[in-house]
C-alpha cells in the first residue's frame, strides 16, 4: 500500500505549490494601484455592511464638496462598489480551484458469506491527467484572474465618472436655480411695473397680461428647476453612498477653472495601448485562449487514472498490484472541443483586433468633442458675456437719460441672463467631455465593446472553457 500512500501524498504536494502563487489580497492592491495611477483616488475593500460613520467622510463633508471630494467619498463608502471589489474574491477562488487537482479515490468492497476469512477489496485512484495538465490550467486560471482585476479596476473608474458626472449635473442644477431665481425677480419688477402704468392708462390690457404671464412662467421654471435640483442632489447623496442622516452636506455652486491645456494627440498615441484597459482585457483573454487549447486537444484521453490494487480471497490469499483506467477513444475523438477552444481562440485574437482598431476612433472623437466644448466655453466666458454685460450698462446709462424704457432695460438683463443660462450649459457640456475622454483614455468608455468587456461574472466565465478554467474538481 506504500505507493497509493505516496500518489495522494504527491498530489497534496502539487495542491500546496499550486495555491501558493494565488495572492491572498484577491488582487486588491493591484486594482488600487491601477485606480490610483489613473484617478488619484484611493479605494478600499470593507468587510461587512458600508458605514456612514467614517471619520474620513465626516471631515470631507465638512466645509464645501468638490468634484474630488465626491469621488473619494464614493471609493470608501459606495455599497455597490464594495459589491465590485467583492468579485476579487471568486476570481481568487475560481484561481485556486484552477491550480488545484481532484483529490485520490478510494474504493472499498466486503462481500458476504464466506470461510474462513471474509473477502474484500480495496482499490486507490489518482487521476494523470490533472498531474499532466495543470501547469496549462494554472496559465489559464490566472489569464482569466488577471482579466478580472482590469474588468474590477474598469468598474472602479467607471463609478469614479459616474459620481463626477453627478456632481457636475447638481452644480448646473444649482446655478440654474440662481439664474431662474433672478428672472423671477426681474419679471416680478416687470410685471408690477405693467400694472401700475395699466392703472394709469399708459400701457393697454394685452400687454399687462404678457408681462403678468411671463412672471407666472417665471414661476414654474424655477419651481421645476429646484426638483431638479433636489433630484441630482439626492443621486448624488446615493452615489456617495451616504444615508438620511449624514445629508447636511453643503456643495460648491461654481465649476472648477478650465484645465490649462489638453492632451495632444501625440500624448494620446504615446500612452493609449498601456492605458486602455480593454485592451489589456482582451490580451488576457487571448492568452486565456491559447493556454486553454492544447488542454482541448488532449481531451480524447478523458480521465486515465493509475492506482494500487488490493484484495483478499476468501482462503485468505492476498494479492496486490498496480491499476488503470483509460477510455476506449471509439465515439468521442474530442473533436468538439478542439473545434470549440479553436473557436475561441480565434474570437478572442479578433476581438483584440477590434479593441484596438477602435481605440484610435474612439480617443478622435471625444477629444474632437472635447476641444469643441471648451471652445463654446472660451467664447462665452470671452466675448459673449462681456459682451451681454456692455449692452446693460450702455442700456442702463441710456434709461437714466431717459432715452429707453424700463422694459427695454429688463429686456437687456434678461439677455444677459439668458446667456448665463447657456454658459452653464456650456461649462457642464465640457466636464462631462472630459470625464467621458478620461474614460475612454482608460479603456472603460460606453462603447458597444467597452459594455462587453463588463459583462456579468457568468457570462465571464463562459469566455474559456469551463474545464480548462477549472482545476478538474469535482
Amino acid at each position: 500500500m506504500s505507493r497509493a500512500i505516496l500518489v495522494p501524498l504527491g498530489a497534496s504536494l502539487l495542491l500546496v505549490t499550486g495555491c501558493a502563487s494565488v495572492p491572498r489580497d484577491s488582487g486588491l492592491d493591484d486594482v488600487r494601484k491601477a485606480v490610483q495611477e489613473r484617478t488619484h483616488q484611493s479605494l478600499e475593500l470593507k468587510s461587512g455592511a458600508s458605514s456612514t460613520d467614517d471619520p474620513r467622510v465626516a471631515d470631507m463633508l465638512h466645509g464645501e464638496l468638490d468634484a474630488d471630494k465626491a469621488v473619494a467619498i464614493a471609493m470608501i463608502n459606495n455599497p455597490r462598489l464594495q459589491v465590485v471589489l467583492g468579485e476579487l474574491g471568486i476570481a481568487r477562488a475560481d484561481l485556486i480551484e484552477a491550480s488545484t487537482i481532484r483529490n485520490p479515490i478510494a474504493e472499498a468492497e466486503l462481500r458476504f458469506p464466506a470461510s474462513p476469512f471474509r473477502p474484500f477489496e480495496v482499490l486507490v485512484t489518482q487521476t494523470l491527467v490533472d498531474l499532466f495538465l495543470l501547469p496549462r490550467r494554472r496559465a489559464v486560471g490566472k489569464a482569466t484572474f488577471e482579466a478580472e482585476k482590469l474588468r474590477v479596476t474598469g468598474e472602479v473608474i467607471h463609478l469614479g465618472a459616474e459620481v463626477r458626472e453627478s456632481f457636475y449635473d447638481l452644480v448646473a442644477a444649482l446655478q440654474r436655480v440662481g439664474m431662474d431665481r433672478t428672472i423671477v425677480e426681474s419679471a416680478r419688477t416687470s410685471a408690477e411695473l405693467a400694472r401700475r402704468m395699466n392703472s394709469v392708462g399708459n400701457l393697454n390690457d394685452l400687454d399687462l397680461e404678457n408681462e403678468q404671464a411671463r412672471y407666472e412662467e417665471a414661476k414654474l421654471d424655477l419651481a421645476r428647476g429646484e426638483e431638479n435640483a433636489l433630484v441630482r442632489r439626492e443621486k448624488l447623496l446615493r452615489e456617495m453612498g451616504l444615508r438620511d442622516r449624514m445629508i447636511d452636506w453643503k456643495t460648491r455652486e461654481d465649476f472648477p477653472a478650465l484645465a490649462d491645456r489638453e492632451l495632444s494627440q501625440e500624448e494620446i498615441d504615446a500612452s493609449l495601448t498601456s492605458r486602455r484597459l480593454d485592451i489589456s482585457i482582451a490580451q488576457r483573454e487571448v492568452e486565456a485562449a491559447k493556454a486553454a487549447l492544447p488542454i482541448a486537444r488532449t481531451s480524447v484521453v478523458g480521465d486515465i487514472s493509475v492506482g494500487v490494487h488490493q484484495e483478499r480471497e476468501s482462503d485468505g490469499t492476498k494479492t496486490t498490484g498496480p491499476s488503470i483506467q483509460l477510455p476506449i477513444p471509439i465515439f468521442n475523438r474530442g473533436r468538439a472541443g478542439r473545434t470549440r477552444a479553436e473557436a475561441r481562440l480565434a474570437q478572442a485574437e479578433q476581438r483584440l483586433a477590434a479593441v484596438r482598431a477602435e481605440a484610435g476612433s474612439e480617443i478622435r472623437a471625444v477629444r474632437a468633442r472635447l476641444l469643441s466644448t471648451r471652445a463654446r466655453v472660451e467664447y462665452y466666458r470671452d466675448v459673449l458675456l462681456p459682451r451681454r454685460r456692455r449692452i446693460v450698462e450702455l442700456t442702463s446709462l441710456q434709461y437714466n437719460a431717459m432715452l429707453l424704457g424700463l422694459f427695454q432695460l429688463l429686456q437687456a438683463k434678461q439677455n444677459e441672463i439668458n446667456a448665463r443660462h447657456e454658459y452653464i450649459e456650456a461649462q457642464l457640456d465640457y466636464w462631462k467631455a472630459r470625464s467621458d475622454f478620461d474614460l475612454v483614455i482608460n479603456g472603460v468608455g460606453g462603447t458597444e465593446e467597452d459594455n462587453r468587456s463588463r459583462r456579468s461574472p457568468l457570462e465571464r466565465r463562459t469566455m474559456v472553457d469551463e474545464s480548462a478554467i477549472r482545476g478538474g474538481s469535482r
